[in-house]
């Protein structure tokens, strides 16, 4: 079979700060490329063709591009081509996509992917394949040829670990995982950054894309120790609390870790208690940012914000607490109600949604609101996220933070590139259709 591997994106559009995606890398690992060939297409980065000779299209999707995601299903699958749509939005509403696909893939496609392709062939592929546990991954290896050639971030993805422990309100990966994780094993990792840095001219900084790298201590400390010998640069995600060890943070830095993506979501903590952040209880953020600072590791700092405690002057305060610590990375990201999750449930239940399904609806744009905040109006709500956006990204911005004087001055280069990528990002997705 001819297959080809389609991946949307807001619009249709392009981004500047696509990195590869790895379930794609998994599934080609995962097929025998004696009998089936793979294409890949990405639309952050080059056109998806709509008049693809192939045998099966496989579309991945999040809420956010579901939208894009069934126009280019409908387009193939009138031409009688086979679709398949996994990713999260699929394995949060199954229902949903299954008026879009042929067959829906629920949860991680490992354990089902090698036994669908011999049921599509025979004749006789189910609707739906679910994966409700996760897979074992220890030895899941990331068939990167796939990407060779495309033009990708400098930043490379690694999967260490899947899933997270926390059940926060508004997250999908709790919604998805049920609070399960896996690890693939330290060595394999190890050897798969070996190989990145031989055969991607462009890898500069290894970005391990698991949800908190941290949920297991004992085989994150195995990993830290084993990227220590590589001296290489990395970057990481995880929840606050890494913080109470700082005895694990200087090991971070001492193997390389030149920033993290930090989950402060919110400096009230009423709110804090209303997403169920409970990594975020001891809310010591000050002391936090002191120990990552002391490391010299870049600190991203991720927020969600219009929660239910939120007043109009919280966009003053949380950029104030923003400029103050000087961030390298801030995302003031409104909240969004992800079909599937605690937090969506909640507010259709107060009657708070604005649309019945928004991720559908034509007159929905990116960074609006989906729905009616208790404590300011949809257009200060509105207006106030994008002044945060905005304002912290001025080119005077961005210049003050880069001579902190910590970590941002240290890694100057990464710091700009990355910074005014972001930029970028904000004013091209400024607004748009999905």
């Amino acid at each position: 079979m001819k297959i080809a591997f389609l991946r949307p994106n807001l619009g249709g559009q392009r981004s500047n700060d696509a990195i590869e995606p790895l379930g794609f890398a998994v599934l080609s690992g995962l097929t025998d490329r004696k009998k089936h060939e793979v294409l890949l297409f990405d639309e952050r980065i080059e056109d998806i063709p709509m008049d693809l000779e192939v045998d099966l299209v496989v579309i991945t999707t999040f809420t956010l591009t579901a939208k894009r995601a069934y126009t280019i299903a409908d387009n193939y699958r009138k031409k009688g081509i086979y679709v398949v749509i996994g990713g999260y939005h699929a394995s949060l509403i199954p229902k949903e996509v299954q008026e879009y696909a042929d067959t829906v893939f629920v949860g991680s496609a490992e354990g089902n992917w090698a036994r669908f392709l011999i049921e599509l062939e025979n004749g006789n592929p189910q609707k739906v394949y679910e994966e409700i546990k996760l897979p074992d991954i220890s030895e899941v290896v990331y068939d990167r040829s796939i990407f060779k050639d495309k033009r990708y971030s400098f930043v490379v993805p690694v999967q260490f670990g899947r899933g997270c422990m926390h059940q926060c309100e508004f997250c999908t990966i709790g919604s998805v995982h049920r609070g399960d994780y896996a690890h693939r094993r330290v060595e394999l990792v190890i050897e798969e950054i070996k190989e990145i840095f031989k055969t991607n001219k462009r890898a500069k900084v290894i970005y391990f894309v698991d949800d908190n790298i941290f949920a297991n201590k004992k085989k994150a400390l195995h990993l830290f120790n084993e990227l220590k010998k590589l001296k290489i640069k990395w970057a990481c995600q995880g929840s606050i609390d890494i913080a109470k060890d700082e005895e694990l943070v200087k090991l971070m830095s001492e193997s390389g870790c030149i920033e993290m993506l930090l989950g402060f979501e919110n400096i009230n903590i009423m709110n804090i208690k209303k997403m169920n952040k409970k990594s975020n209880y001891d809310f010591d953020y000050e002391n936090i940012i002191r120990i990552f600072k002391k490391y010299k590791i870049l600190v991203h700092a991720s927020y969600v914000i219009g929660y239910d405690y939120d007043t109009k002057d919280y966009f003053q305060e949380i950029l104030d607490f923003s400029n103050k610590h000087k961030f390298f990375l801030a995302g003031f990201n409104p909240a969004l109600p992800i079909p599937g999750t605690p937090f969506y449930d909640r507010l259709k239940n107060e009657g708070r949604l604005l649309y019945d399904k928004w991720w559908l609806d034509d007159n929905f744009r990116y960074g609006k609101a989906a729905y009616t905040p208790h404590n300011m109006t949809v257009e200060e709500f509105e207006a106030g996220i994008l002044r945060c956006k905005v304002e912290y990204n001025t080119h005077k911005n961005i210049w003050s933070r880069l001579f902190d004087g910590a970590a941002n001055f240290r890694h100057a280069l990464i710091f700009l590139a990355v910074n005014y990528i972001n930029r970028k990002e904000i004013y091209n997705k400024k607004g748009i259709k999905l």
